[in-house]
Order: C-alpha cells, then structure tokens, then sequence
C-alpha cells in the first residue's frame, strides 16, 4: 500500500522518542529555521476538521511548511476528512500527528495507521534500549566499557530522557577519558534530582539569579561539585564555539552537528546564539579562568556550595580577580 507521505503519525508513549523523530522529521523538512515555517497546536484545544483545513493551506512565506499536532488523540470530532486528506495531501505541507495512547479501534485512526507513514515511540526494552543507548553513546564519543553501559542501564532503568541526562554528566565527567562501571556508579549513584543542563543554560545566557539557584538546589541535593564544574566549563565551551562559528557564518545545520547535539535538541542552537552574543571572547576567558581557580578550591577542601556560588558571581561578572577562594 501506498502511504501518504505527507503525514506521518508518532504514535507511542516514550516522550524523548516522540520528539526525537518529531525533531529529525522536521530538520529534513524545514531545516532549523522556522519561525514561519511550522505551525503548532493541541488536539485538546482543536477539532480534526481545524486540523484538516489547516493542513489544506500552503504557506505564503515558506515553500514547505509543517503543521504539528501533539495530544493528537485528543482532537475533537469524527476525522470525517481525514481519509480523503489522506488520499491526496496537500504539496508542500507535513501533517505530524503526535498521540501517546491513539484509540485503534476508532475509524480515523485505523485510517491514518493504514494510510500514514507511522513512527513508533514506544518505550525500547532489552536489547534495543542498550542498543539505542549504546549509539548514543557512540555518537557522544564516550569510551565506555560494556560492563559500564549495563551499569547505566541498570541504575537508571528504561526511561530514555533519563538516560540522556545521565549521558549529560558523564560526558560532563569524562572529559574524553574512558569511563567505568565505577564512574558510572559514581557520576550517577543519586536519585532523580533537577538536571544540571537547567544550570548550566542559565549559566551560559550570564542569567545570575537563575544560576545560583540552580547551583544552590543541585548542591542540598548532593550533587558532586566537580559535576556541576564540568557542566559549566561545558556550557562557556559551547557558547565560545559558537561564537567562532557565527564568526566564520556557519549555517545553523552546522552548529548543532559541531557542538554534538542529539537531534532532539537541535531546536537549542537560537539559544546558543543568543548566549554567545552576550559575551566577549575576553569575557569568556575570565570566566573560565574564574571556574579553574573555582576547581582549585574544590579540591583543596573547600565547600562545594559557597565555592561554586561564588565562582557563578565571579563568572557572570567575567572578573576572576574578584573571586579568592578559600579552602577549608
């Protein structure tokens, strides 16, 4: 059977998976530009019909264009169009449906499961969540032992956009060296705290009320002081790299592919941009410079709370003479 390739449903309830083909089926649509390009909505705040007449109009402004609908299982009405939509959709237009739990059983969505290019986002078991893990892990360029990777897994359990996050800090940890089943146990032995990009982004926007609370919550939830360091040496790394690539005009598609981004967060690089023009190049030196004497104290004995908090001041203030650690 022929499948409308202008609509595609992601049916399936693993959030991080929905948004990660949401993400890469509108990269290769509309690019990362897309401030008149996509169009969103809610399918508890619409009606299929809405959706249908929406998806029937091209884009004045834009030769493709996308329509999203999450909580598509949500909309209101029969889908008494959908079928012919299905059978001749609109030239230029990316109809994305996005439902957790579709019911099958309705006439519409056999319809759409029958006519429409399907994505599942499932959540992943066994062996294709190690595998799926395991590419990321690849694509991150972390060196870490099998043992480690079942370690990870076996800490964390299935929940992918944990994982991810998890994939964050030791990447954070590891600095390119490999890593352990040890440094695993290590990096990710607490619970479910906040997550340290929330810090590290507000650190790279110099976004100082937002960074010390951040950093202060991280610190009563036990976080690691050398973490929350790496993560914001990784921030300014970043925010510095974009900088130089603004400079040598490098397309947005680029950025991302540079600064190692997974393709569901590809939509951070207006964010990135916008961080690297509040900063100088000399700025972002001190600033560094502000987290290496930070590190130092570290590990010298000082308390992680006042050090960091201090050394986010230093930073924001891109002053390192101002910050005199002291160990305890």
């Amino acid at each position: 059977m022929t499948r409308a390739e202008g609509v595609t449903a992601i049916l399936g309830t693993d959030t991080y998976l929905a948004e990660s083909a949401l993400e890469k089926l509108l990269v290769g649509v509309v690019g990362t530009d897309r401030e008149s390009a996509v169009e969103a909505l809610r399918g508890d705040e619409t009606s299929w019909d809405r959706v249908i007449s929406g998806a029937r109009m091209r884009s004045l402004f834009a030769a493709e264009r996308a329509l999203v609908v999450r909580g598509a299982d949500g909309l209101k009405g029969d889908g008494e169009g959908v079928d012919a939509y299905l059978g001749d959709p609109t030239p230029g237009v990316t109809l994305v449906l996005l439902a957790a739990k579709p019911d099958r059983r309705k006439a519409v969505w056999k319809k759409i499961v029958d006519k429409a290019i399907v994505v599942s986002a499932d959540p992943l078991r066994g062996a294709r969540l190690r595998g799926y893990v395991e590419d990321e892990l690849r694509r991150r360029r972390l060196r870490i032992a099998p043992d480690a990777v079942s370690e990870l897994i076996d800490r964390v359990g299935g929940d992918l956009r944990r994982l991810m996050g998890e994939a964050d800090k030791l990447e954070a940890f590891a600095q390119g060296a490999a890593i352990s089943a040890e440094d695993v146990a290590r990096v990710c032995g607490r619970g479910l705290g906040r997550p340290l990009y929330v810090l590290a982004d507000a650190f790279g926007q110099r976004d100082l009320p937002k960074a010390l609370e951040e950093v202060t919550a991280a610190m009563e939830e036990g976080e690691r002081a050398e973490l929350v360091l790496s993560a914001l040496h990784r921030s300014l790394r970043q925010v510095r790299a974009t900088r130089q690539m603004t400079d040598e005009k490098r397309p947005r598609t680029e950025i991302a592919e540079r600064l190692r981004l997974p393709a569901n967060m590809a939509f951070k690089v207006p964010a990135f941009l916008e961080a690297a023009r509040r900063w100088t190049d000399k700025e972002l030196g001190l600033a560094l410079q502000a987290l290496g004497a930070a590190d130092r104290a570290v590990k010298s004995g000082g308390d992680g709370k006042t050090v960091l908090a201090a050394a986010i001041a230093a930073a924001r203030r891109a002053d390192p003479r101002r910050f005199t650690p002291r160990a305890r």
